[in-house]
């Protein structure tokens, strides 16, 4: 485009335009900026200076300017600013970016990837079930064995995270035969457990332990350290 056409302070011929973007995909807002002599074009979020680097890339292609956002996060939220500048003046316009889960994803129920397996045990010893989910919010795991919510104590040890938990139950003893229920979500509100039974041998040899599927139940259960 003829810079003469349009000398003087920076002008938007075309402004960036709001919109709504699910996570992980991407985003790319676009406008159109003429003047004389050439600004100097830059991108901003909430007064941040934003440069090519990482999930962020700047295009300048003759008039158009254009700012692509990879991988989206909820924290990309926000106000972006497009801002041109030369001797003469300057100009800016801003937009609005929203990113959101997408419905689908919100309301999905947890899904096993992986479950509680079988496990090999004897009196003394300690044994290990692993649960592992996908879901969308992220899950709350509660364990439970015997219809009792399972809490640590100097035998139980459960780690967990976003999207996975781990029970430890540590120098077995006979009353810890039974099955372990892994919860991906909160008791209260019902959905899928799955769980592995183990037995304690007589004379404290080794055994198998197999999975299990269940519902869980809607109410939460009473406390119970080992």
């Amino acid at each position: 485009m003829d810079q003469n056409l349009f000398g003087g302070v920076p002008r938007f011929l075309t402004r960036p335009k709001a919109f709504s973007v699910c996570v992980g995909k991407d985003a790319t807002l676009s406008c159109t900026i003429v003047g004389s002599p050439t600004p100097l074009i830059t991108w901003e979020k909430e007064k941040l200076k934003l440069t090519s680097g990482g999930r962020f890339k700047t295009v300048e292609d003759g008039d158009v300017y254009r700012l692509t956002i990879y991988d989206l996060t909820l924290e990309d939220s926000g106000q972006y600013m497009c801002r041109a500048k030369n001797s003469v003046g300057e100009a800016y316009a801003a937009v609005t970016l929203k990113v959101a889960l997408p419905t689908e994803m919100a309301q999905r129920a947890p899904v096993f990837m992986v479950k509680p397996t079988s496990a090999r045990v004897g009196l003394g010893g300690d044994v290990v079930f692993l649960c592992r989910v996908a879901a969308y919010p992220e899950a709350n795991f509660d364990w439970e064995k015997d219809g009792r919510y399972l809490g640590e104590s100097n035998r139980i040890k459960i780690v967990s995270d976003s999207d996975s938990s781990t029970l430890k139950i540590q120098s077995v003893r006979n009353l810890d035969s039974g099955a372990s229920y892994c919860h991906p979500g909160q008791l209260v509100h019902g959905g899928d457990a799955a769980g592995a039974e183990y037995k304690i041998p007589h004379g404290g040899g080794r055994h198998s332990a197999s999975s299990h599927h269940t519902q869980c139940h809607h109410q939460r259960r009473r406390g119970l350290h080992l």
